[in-house]
């Protein structure tokens, strides 16, 4: 017989930890500033025909953007957002394919280097 199963029981199901208390504290999420903030930039690079798509996941280490330029399971570019009692000063990360690009207490600097990479893409 089938079991109907609510999306909130079947995430904590197979993602116990989902909604639930950390052993290393709240995790952090982008709040809705920062989100606007990334997607405006990520807009911007959609319609200069660099990205295709991106993706939002969240851990106990912290929130993660990730951007795709191609049919690709690697992004090109992640923004990460570190959980404020980690050991690292900064408080976003720019991750590229190659590793950390930039990392900075301040969401505003980790994008103007995104949107410098892109540009610089753009004109070569």
């Amino acid at each position: 017989m089938t079991e109907v199963v609510t999306f909130e029981q079947s995430r904590r199901r197979h993602h116990p930890k989902a909604g639930g208390s950390h052993p290393r504290g709240k995790a952090d999420f982008f709040n809705r500033q920062e989100l606007r903030d990334i997607l405006q930039s990520y807009s911007r690079g959609v319609i200069a025909g660099d990205w295709l798509d991106y993706a939002v996941d969240w851990n106990e280490a912290g929130a993660m953007f990730a951007i795709y330029g191609q049919v690709s399971a690697l992004p090109m570019y992640s923004i990460v957002k570190r959980n404020k009692s980690g050991r690292r000063a900064a408080h976003y990360q720019l991750l590229g394919r190659g590793g950390m690009l930039k990392s900075d207490r301040t969401l505003g600097a980790v994008l103007k280097m995104l949107d410098s990479r892109r540009t610089a893409l753009v004109k070569s």
